[in-house]
C-alpha cells in the first residue's frame, strides 16, 4: 500500500491556490492517481474546487469552528483509510490555520506515517511570502516538504519571470524554506486560463471542443488559438513542472492515460 500523502496549499488571497490544485487534480486523475479531493474554502463560491470536480468533498457547514472540526475528521480518515487527499482552505483566517494553533496537524500527520506537504502559491509581490513566514514562525506549521510555487500568470505583461520574481528568489524567508529542504516551481502561464474556468471545463475537455460546461452562461467552444494554448500548457509546460517536484510528495501515479507529448 502506498504512503497517504496530504497536499495543502496556503497562501494569501488572490494568488492562484485554487488554479494551481484544479491543475494538481486534472493532471494527477489523468495518471489515475488515488486521492480525494477536499474543499475547504467557504469564501469563495464562484471558482473553488467543488465547481470542477464533482466528487469533491466539502464541509456541510460554513462556520469556521465547524470547518475545523470536518478538517480534524478529515484528517483523522488519511490515517485510518491510508488514502490521499489535495486540500483547499482558501486564504486569510482560515479555520486550518485556527487548527494549527491548537495542535501540531504536521507531526501529528507526519508521526502516523502521512506525507505531510505544504504549498505555498506566491506572485512576484513579497509580501505573498508574508503567509509563510507566519507559518514557518517557531515552526507552527511547518514540513521539510514544502513547496513554494511561483505563479507566473501573476506576472505582468512585458516582464519576464525571472525579472518579476528576483527579489522573492532572494527574500530571507524563502531562503530558509530552501536550507530545510524545500523546493521551487514554477507555474508556467496559461494566458486563456480564464477562458477556461469561465467555461467549468477540465483542459482536456476544453482541447475535445467542448462549450460552456457546468457554467450558468452559453459559452461558446474555445477558439483555435486559445485550444493551441491549452494543447502547449496541458502537454508541454504543465508536465514540465511535475517533473521538478519529487516523485513521493504526490499521490503515487498509476498507468498514464495521456501523453505528455504535443498532439
Amino acid at each position: 500500500m502506498d504512503t497517504p500523502v496530504i497536499i495543502m496549499v496556503l497562501g494569501r488571497q488572490r494568488v492562484g491556490k485554487t488554479s494551481f490544485l484544479n491543475a494538481v487534480a486534472q493532471y494527477l486523475t489523468a495518471r489515475r492517481a488515488e486521492f480525494e479531493i477536499w474543499d475547504g474554502d467557504q469564501q469563495n463560491t464562484s471558482y473553488n474546487l467543488s465547481l470542477f470536480h464533482r466528487g469533491a468533498l466539502r464541509s456541510s457547514e460554513a462556520d469556521p469552528e465547524e470547518v475545523k472540526v470536518w478538517l480534524e475528521q478529515r484528517f483523522s480518515s488519511v490515517i485510518e483509510n491510508r488514502t490521499s487527499a489535495i486540500l483547499d482552505i482558501g486564504g486569510g483566517d482560515t479555520p486550518l490555520g485556527r487548527l494549527v494553533q491548537d495542535v501540531p496537524v504536521a507531526e501529528t500527520l507526519e508521526g502516523a506515517g502521512v506525507r505531510v506537504v505544504l504549498v505555498h502559491v506566491v506572485g512576484p509581490e513579497t509580501a505573498d511570502l508574508d503567509y509563510l513566514g507566519r507559518f514557518s514562525a517557531g515552526d507552527l506549521f511547518v514540513s521539510r516538504r514544502t513547496l513554494v510555487v511561483l505563479n507566473a500568470g501573476l506576472v505582468l505583461s512585458g516582464r519576464s519571470v525571472k525579472g518579476a520574481f528576483s527579489q522573492t528568489m532572494e527574500h530571507p524567508t524563502l531562503r530558509a524554506v530552501l536550507r530545510n529542504g524545500g523546493k521551487i516551481v514554477e507555474m508556467p502561464r496559461l494566458a486563456c486560463m480564464s477562458e477556461v474556468t469561465d467555461r467549468g471545463l477540465s483542459f482536456e475537455d476544453a482541447l475535445a471542443g467542448a462549450g460552456a460546461g457546468t457554467s450558468a452562461n452559453d459559452l461558446a467552444p474555445l477558439n483555435l488559438f486559445d485550444k493551441a494554448r491549452v494543447r502547449k500548457w496541458w502537454h508541454q509546460e504543465l508536465p514540465k513542472m511535475f517533473r521538478d517536484i519529487p516523485a513521493d510528495w504526490l499521490p503515487a501515479e498509476r498507468e498514464s492515460q495521456t501523453s505528455d507529448a504535443a498532439e
